[in-house]
């Protein structure tokens, strides 16, 4: 049985995005559903407080966000890479380009068709999630422009699969054909957006392509379960690096949390600082000490 677990829900779009890099790279995991909204009480002893979906844990070592989560699959199973021609710079640059603007109007698109008939409860939470920047009636009379958009962008894709290559940077799947599909799918829940992606039959065939990966095989466990392997893993000698030139140093108390949304900061132990990658040693009473994960892009470190 493999040593990943994957904390998501079904409908999270980054855990998507994440599940289908399991099919590509045909990898077993283990599978804990969780809440789609707070309170995640079960889940917060392993990432202090981390609040974004999804988190992917391997013994007492926890991996919080999908930048830091693929970075890891890629040194775990390198093949077939993520990164075909040396694509790393394309593969992760446009992930800020869909996990956060392309995605943002994706949203817009989504809540602005169903916010009307989501729970209460639910929208509040993805206001306080995002800093207040969530409003069903801005999002609902900002419609036709937020399709506009996506059109446009589609647009975008349609052209670079022009020539009748099966994947964006050519013959081989890579990083930035996950990065894009996830999203299309996300948006496409809108009949809105199945009607525009009709204008684009490249596009709508190479969603079935990179769908067709599957989501690798898994196995259903309990949240229990993920907390007993946590804290039946002993990181007491881990022991990370820090870059040069950086203000921390192993040891020093700090505070981490992402710089867009879900701005809880995580409190710990440094123990890696570079260019990459952020880790903190976290202690608790119902695990004992995890390891915690964090990609450098994208996260802020106090």
């Amino acid at each position: 049985m493999s040593d990943l677990v994957f904390h998501h829900y079904d409908a999270s779009p980054y855990a998507e995005k994440v599940r289908m890099i399991f099919g590509f790279k045909g990898v077993s995991w283990q599978s804990v559903q969780i809440p789609r909204m707070m309170p995640k009480p079960e889940l917060m002893p392993l990432t202090g407080g981390y609040r974004k979906t999804p988190v992917m844990q391997s013994g007492a070592h926890i991996y919080c966000d999908t930048q830091i989560i693929i970075r890891e699959l890629e040194e775990r199973y390198p093949t077939p890479t993520l990164f075909p021609g040396g694509s790393q710079f394309l593969g992760w640059g446009t992930s800020f380009w869909t996990d956060k603007l392309l995605f943002g109007t994706a949203a817009a698109i989504v809540f602005g068709t169903f916010g009307e008939q989501m729970p209460p409860e639910f929208v509040k939470d993805r206001m306080e999630y995002s800093g207040g920047s969530i409003n069903i009636e801005k999002m609902k009379a900002a419609l036709p422009v937020s399709l506009q958009q996506f059109a446009a962008m589609m647009d975008w894709a349609e052209q670079g699969l022009a020539d009748g290559r099966d994947y964006l940077l050519g013959a081989d799947a890579s990083l930035v054909d996950f990065n894009l599909c996830y999203t299309v799918r996300f948006a496409g829940r809108a009949p809105a957006v199945k009607e525009i992606l009709e204008e684009f039959p490249k596009l709508r065939a190479w969603v079935e392509r990179i769908s067709a990966f599957g989501e690798g095989t898994s196995t259903e466990i309990s949240a229990a379960d993920a907390l007993e392997i946590a804290k039946n893993d002993d990181v007491s000698d881990y022991s990370g690096s820090i870059g040069t030139n950086e203000e921390q140093k192993a040891g020093d108390q700090v505070a981490v949390m992402p710089n867009d949304t879900g701005r809880v900061p995580v409190s710990g132990e440094l123990v890696t600082l570079n260019r990459r990658e952020i880790a903190i040693r976290h202690k608790n009473d119902i695990v004992g000490e995890v390891i915690i994960h964090f990609p450098r892009a994208g996260f802020i470190v106090r």
